[in-house]
C-alpha cells in the first residue's frame, strides 16, 4: 500500500509534506488577520510580521530536530538541507516563531501581549493542518496496535525493531485532533473571555497549558521520541510548558486585578 509523497506539475516536483504547511501558514494567518481588529491590532502588522515567523519558525524547528538527532546528521550533514523529507519539531517551531515575533514587535514597538494572545489563538489551527504532512511522510506514528483506525507503515519506514510489524497508532492524527480540540477552546475563550484577557498574555497561557496537557500524553504512544537519561525530552517541554502557561496565567490575573 504505497502512499505518494508529492506530485509532479510539468518539471515542477510538489510534496505534499510541503502543501500542507504553506497551507498551514495561509490559515494561521487568514485567522489572525480576521481577528485582528478584536485585539486592537492593524491586520497589516500581521502581514509583515509573517515572513519573520516563517524564517524563524522553520530554522527553530529545523535546528530542534537536528540537534536532537545529531548521530544521524554528522555523517550526512547535506540531509539538513533536505527539508522536504520532513524533519521539523513543533516545539522548535514555536520557539522559533516566538523569536521571530518578538524581534518584529521589538523592533516595531508594539505591544507584545496582543500580538502573542492573538497568535495563541490560530497557532492550534496552523498545528492541526501541518500534522497531516506526518502522514505523507509516514513519520510521527506510535506503537504497533490492531484498533480499527490503525495506520500501515510501509517496511522502509518501519523502526528497525519493528521491521514485521505493519500497524501503528497514527499519533499525528491523535494531536491534529488535539490541536483542532484546542483551536475551538481558545475560540470559545477569545470570544467569552477577550475583553477580559485582551493583552494581558492569558490566552498564550491557556494555549500552552492545553496544548502540552496533550502532547505529554500522545508522546507516550510515540517511537521516535528524543530520549534523554531515560525521560522523553518532549514530555519534559510539555511539563516546562505547562508551568509556564500556569505562570503567565496567574501573572496576568494578579496584575489586571491589582
Amino acid at each position: 500500500m504505497a502512499i505518494d509523497s508529492g506530485f509532479s506539475i510539468g518539471t515542477v516536483s510538489i510534496h505534499y509534506y510541503g502543501l500542507l504547511l504553506a497551507l498551514a501558514i495561509l490559515a494561521a494567518f487568514m485567522v489572525s488577520a480576521k481577528l485582528a481588529p478584536r485585539f486592537g491590532v492593524n491586520p497589516q502588522h500581521i502581514e509583515s510580521a509573517l515572513p519573520w515567523l516563517i524564517f524563524f519558525g522553520f530554522l527553530g524547528a529545523r535546528m530542534y530536530f537536528v540537534i536532537f538527532t545529531w548521530d544521524h546528521f554528522f555523517s550526512r550533514l547535506g540531509d539538513i538541507l533536505q527539508i522536504w523529507k520532513g524533519g521539523f519539531s513543533i516545539y522548535g517551531g514555536i520557539i522559533g516563531a516566538a523569536i521571530g515575533m518578538y524581534i518584529y514587535l521589538r523592533r516595531n514597538n508594539l505591544p507584545k501581549g496582543k500580538f502573542f494572545d492573538l497568535a495563541a489563538v490560530s497557532l492550534p489551527l496552523a498545528q492541526a493542518i501541518g500534522r497531516f504532512g506526518n502522514f505523507f511522510n509516514q513519520e510521527a506514528f506510535g506503537y504497533p496496535t490492531d484498533l480499527p483506525w490503525k495506520l500501515y507503515i510501509s517496511p522502509a519506514h518501519r523502526p528497525k525493531d519493528y521491521l514485521t510489524e505493519k500497524f501503528y497508532h497514527p499519533t499525528f492524527l491523535y494531536e491534529a485532533l488535539w490541536n483542532i480540540a484546542v483551536f475551538a477552546i481558545m475560540l470559545l475563550l477569545f470570544r467569552k473571555r477577550l475583553p477580559s484577557m485582551s493583552g494581558t498574555g492569558q490566552l498564550l497561557g491557556y494555549y500552552l497549558v492545553f496544548y502540552s496537557i496533550g502532547r505529554f500524553l500522545i508522546e507516550s504512544l510515540r517511537l521516535d521520541s528524543f530520549i534523554i537519561n531515560g525521560a522523553r525530552a518532549d514530555q519534559v517541554i510539555a511539563l516546562l510548558m505547562c508551568a509556564i502557561g500556569l505562570g503567565i496565567i496567574y501573572y496576568a490575573r494578579e496584575k489586571t486585578t491589582s
